[in-house]
């Protein structure tokens, strides 16, 4: 068995041992997807060999992965052009899952994501018709 074929297992088993489901991603042993309490994140290989969170994290809704959108006034959880208003509880759960992850993966904790859940999607509506917009 190779270095990296060890190290891929080991951090599989790493998310196992703190209660993850841990799900392989077809098409290669360079990514998998970590579950846990409705949330989950791709986790992928980068061109260094270093392991890390790819993509937005989502958060099942009604049977829905769905990810956190900012509306400037209210967050929801968005999937395919269905919206969900996002609740406290599961911000927090969503937040405590991010947090879980990246020191999991031993990456750096930034100070805004520290402050609260960060958002996939970003929509103001007060942004539209202003000078310079198409």
């Amino acid at each position: 068995m190779s270095q990296d074929q060890t190290a891929s297992k080991d951090v599989r088993k790493v998310f196992k041992e703190a209660g993850f489901e841990v799900t392989d991603v077809q098409g290669g042993h360079e990514a998998f997807v970590v579950k846990k309490n409705n949330c989950a994140q791709l986790v992928e290989r980068n061109a260094k060999g270093e392991w890390n969170a790819a993509g937005p994290p989502t958060f099942s809704v009604r049977g829905l992965d769905c990810e956190l959108e900012d509306r400037g006034y209210q967050k929801f959880w968005f999937h395919n052009g269905r919206r969900f208003p996002a609740r406290v509880n599961d911000l927090r759960t969503l937040h405590r899952f991010v947090e879980e992850v990246r020191s999991l993966l031993g990456l750096k904790s930034l100070y805004h994501e520290s402050l609260g859940t960060t958002s996939a999607r970003t929509v103001y509506d007060r942004l539209d018709g202003r000078p310079g917009d198409s």
